[in-house]
C-alpha cells in the first residue's frame, strides 16, 4: 500500500485534522507496529510528525491510512478502538477547550461550535430531546465517512467520562449504517441501546448529565482558548472556502439589519432560494438551523466580551425584542443570557 503525498493545497479536497493521523501513528507504535507498515513514504511520515497541530491532511489520505492499519491490526472497527486513545492534544485547541470547560453542557457547546477544526465533512448539533440530550453528527458534504462518524461519537463518550470522572456514564446510540454481524466489545463500551438503520448518527444521554462538572475546569483559560479557537476557525474557513462558513459570514453581516430571509441570503449568493435550500439540505442542514448557529455564536461572544445591554444584543442579532432573545438563548444553552454573562 502506498501513502500518497498530499502536501499540495488542502482546499483541493475535504480535510481532517492532522491530530487524527498522529493519534493513529501513536497507537500503531503502542501495538509494536512501525508506521512504515501503513505509509512507506518516510518523507511523508516526517512531515506529518512535524506539522503544527492546526494543520490538515486530506480525508482520503486519512481513510487510506486507516484502511491499511485495519488490515495490519485485523480490526475492522479500528475507529472505535482509536476513539478511546484520543487525547486533548490530538484535538488541538478544541481538546483543551473541552478540558477547561465548566460543565458537560459547555463541552457539548464547544463540540458543536468548533467541530469544523477537526474535519470539514461533518457538523455537530447538540440539543435536548425529552429526557435526553442528543449529540448528532451530520454530514456537510457529499463525502461520507463512517470511520470519522464512529471516531467522533466514540471519542465523545470517552471524553465525557474522563472530563467528569464518571465512568458510569452510559449512552444510547443511533446509527444510519446497517447492523454488524455481531455486537462485540467495540460496541459494548457505549453502555446503552444500539439502534442501526436510523435516520441519524447520534448519541443520546440522560439530560441530567449536562449538569456534571468538568474536574479540570479553568474559566479564565477557557475564555482565552475560545478566542484563539474562533480565530483559528475563521482562518480555516477563509482558506477552505466552505459553503457553510461563507453562508455564516454573510449572516453575521446581515443580522443587524433585522430578520434575515432565505430569499435575501440567496440573492447575496447569486442563486435562487430553491438552490440555496437544496445546498443546505445536501449539507444536512436547514436555513433556520444555520441562522440559530450564527445567532448563538454571536450572542455568546457579545455576552462574554462586551458590556452591551441585553436589548442591544437582541437587536444586533435581529430579534424583535429582548424577550424573544431570552427565550431563544435559553433554548440554545439551557441558561438565560444573564446567567451566561455572570458565569463567563
Amino acid at each position: 500500500m502506498q501513502c500518497t503525498d498530499f502536501a499540495h493545497d488542502p482546499s483541493d479536497g475535504y480535510t481532517v485534522s492532522v491530530g487524527y493521523v498522529r493519534a493513529l501513528l501513536e497507537f500503531l507504535q503502542q501495538q509494536a507496529i512501525a508506521p512504515e507498515a501503513i505509509c512507506p513514504s518516510a518523507d511523508r511520515l516526517r512531515e506529518l510528525s512535524s506539522l503544527d497541530s492546526s494543520a490538515r491532511c486530506e480525508v482520503r489520505e486519512w481513510e487510506a491510512l486507516m484502511a491499511a492499519a485495519e488490515a495490519q491490526l485485523q480490526d475492522p472497527l479500528l475507529a472505535l478502538t482509536l476513539s478511546a486513545e484520543l487525547k486533548p492534544r490530538h484535538a488541538g485547541l478544541m481538546g483543551f477547550l473541552a478540558m477547561t470547560s465548566g460543565t458537560l453542557r459547555d463541552v457539548g457547546g464547544v463540540v458543536a461550535r468548533f467541530h469544523h477544526l477537526l474535519n470539514d465533512i461533518e457538523t455537530v448539533e447538540a440539543y435536548v430531546e425529552g429526557t435526553h440530550f442528543v449529540l448528532e453528527v451530520r454530514q456537510m458534504t457529499p463525502t461520507r465517512s463512517n470511520r470519522l462518524t464512529l471516531l467522533t461519537l466514540g471519542s465523545w463518550v470517552w471524553y465525557a467520562r474522563w472530563l467528569t470522572g464518571r465512568d458510569d456514564i452510559r449512552f444510547h446510540v443511533d446509527l444510519m449504517q446497517p447492523p454488524p454481524p455481531a455486537i462485540d466489545q467495540h460496541w459494548a463500551f457505549f453502555g446503552g441501546e444500539l439502534r442501526f438503520n436510523q435516520p441519524r448518527n447520534a448519541l443520546r444521554g440522560d439530560r441530567d448529565y449536562l449538569k456534571l462538572t468538568v474536574t479540570q475546569q479553568e474559566p479564565l483559560v477557557n475564555r482565552i482558548l475560545q478566542q484563539q479557537a474562533q480565530a483559528q476557525l475563521d482562518r480555516l474557513s477563509s482558506r477552505l472556502g466552505s459553503f457553510l462558513h461563507r453562508l455564516e459570514r454573510l449572516l453575521k453581516g446581515q443580522l443587524q439589519q433585522g430578520e434575515v430571509t432565505l430569499a435575501a441570503l440567496a440573492s447575496e449568493l447569486n442563486m435562487s432560494p430553491r438552490t440555496l435550500q437544496n445546498r443546505l439540505e445536501a449539507s444536512g442542514m436547514n436555513f433556520r438551523t444555520v441562522v440559530d448557529r450564527v445567532r448563538q455564536s454571536q450572542a455568546e461572544s457579545y455576552l462574554r466580551d462586551s458590556g452591551l445591554p441585553l436589548i442591544e444584543i437582541a437587536l444586533r442579532l435581529g430579534f424583535a425584542n429582548q424577550t424573544s432573545f431570552h427565550h431563544a438563548f435559553k433554548r440554545w444553552t439551557g441558561k438565560s443570557p444573564g446567567e451566561y454573562r455572570r458565569q463567563s
